[in-house]
């Protein structure tokens, strides 16, 4: 249960960065980057991702490579936006479903854990 409900939160978190880039007025996946790697980095400066590392694995972590770590959640939502753009017409329903969807996939294929122990300091 605790899982959907944070995809869910992930999922609106990734639509409400969207509804503010989708003003640039640029590619759509030129926003999907920007989406990945500013819901990362703000995940970081926020503190979310310790809290979430905290609360799930009772680690608190450290980061000394978050700007990589952005790039690749960034390429990653451009990917997934490439095969939903092909599926679905709305960009707003395919933001929503990539934050919710990849928050579920790197929980259920461990790359949450696997995050939370390589930025432990």
């Amino acid at each position: 249960m605790f899982l959907l409900s944070e995809a869910l939160f992930v999922g609106l978190y990734s639509l409400l960065l969207y509804t503010i880039i989708s003003n640039l007025h640029i590619s759509f996946f030129i926003e999907l980057f920007i989406i990945g790697f500013i819901k990362h980095l703000l995940g970081y400066y926020s503190g979310l991702q310790n809290f979430y590392c905290k609360y799930k694995y009772n680690k608190y972590i450290h980061y000394d490579n978050i700007i990589y770590q952005s790039i690749l959640e960034g390429l990653v939502f451009i990917y997934l936006g490439y095969i939903l753009k092909n599926l679905i017409t709305s960009k707003y329903i395919i933001c929503f479903i990539i934050g919710f969807i990849l928050h579920i996939l790197s929980e259920l294929l461990g790359f949450h854990y696997l995050f939370c122990n390589i930025n432990i300091k």
